[in-house]
C-alpha cells in the first residue's frame, strides 16, 4: 500500500489586502470583516511650484508611492502600521526608490495624541516643514504644540534609508 506524506499547510495570514485600482482594503482572515482602506498610487514630482507642498527636502525630480488617503476603522490594532509596511513594499521599485509621501490631516481627530501626524511620525516619516515637525515631537512628549493653531495638513515623507558601500 502507498503510504501518503501529510501535506503541511501554512497558517492563513490574519489580514489579506485587496486591490482595486489605485484603493486597498484590508480584510480580516478571522471573520472577513474590512479593517481599512489606503488609496496610493506613484506620483512625479517635478520642479516645485509655489502652490506645490515640499515632500523632500531639497529634492527636484522624483517619483513616490503618495498615500491619498488611509483609514483605519479599528484603532490600535495594527492596521495602520500595516498599511504603512504595505506601502513601503509598494514603494520598493526603481520608480519609487523606497520614497513614500503623504499630507496628514489634522483637522478630523478630537484627542490631539489621535492626530495623524504623530501617528506618521511614530512610523519614521518626517516632514520638510520643521516648525509642523517640532509640534509633532512637542505632541509626542505630551506637550502642547507650540506654534499656534494645530497643524490640519502637514506634508511628510519617508526617508529613503542609503546603503553603505
Amino acid at each position: 500500500m502507498l503510504k501518503i506524506p501529510p501535506i503541511k499547510h501554512n497558517p492563513l495570514p490574519q489580514r489579506l489586502i485587496y486591490k482595486s485600482g489605485n484603493r486597498y482594503t484590508m480584510f480580516s482572515t478571522k471573520d472577513g470583516k474590512t479593517l481599512g482602506t489606503m488609496i496610493a498610487e506613484e506620483r512625479f514630482y517635478g520642479k516645485i511650484k509655489e502652490e506645490d507642498y515640499e515632500f523632500y527636502p531639497k529634492k527636484e525630480n522624483y517619483i513616490s508611492l503618495y498615500i491619498i488617503a488611509l483609514h483605519a476603522k479599528v484603532k490600535r490594532q495594527g492596521v495602520g502600521r500595516a498599511f504603512i509596511n504595505f506601502a513601503k513594499h509598494l514603494a520598493n521599485n526603481e520608480r519609487c526608490q523606497n520614497r513614500i509621501t503623504l499630507l496628514a490631516m489634522n483637522n478630523q481627530e478630537k484627542n490631539i495624541l489621535d492626530a495623524p501626524s504623530p501617528f506618521y511620525r511614530k512610523c519614521g516619516f518626517s516632514s520638510a516643514e520643521k516648525p509642523g515637525l517640532e509640534d509633532v515631537d512637542r505632541v509626542l512628549k505630551g506637550m502642547r504644540p507650540k506654534h499656534g493653531d494645530w497643524y490640519c495638513c502637514l506634508p511628510m515623507y519617508l526617508p529613503v534609508k542609503t546603503k553603505k558601500k
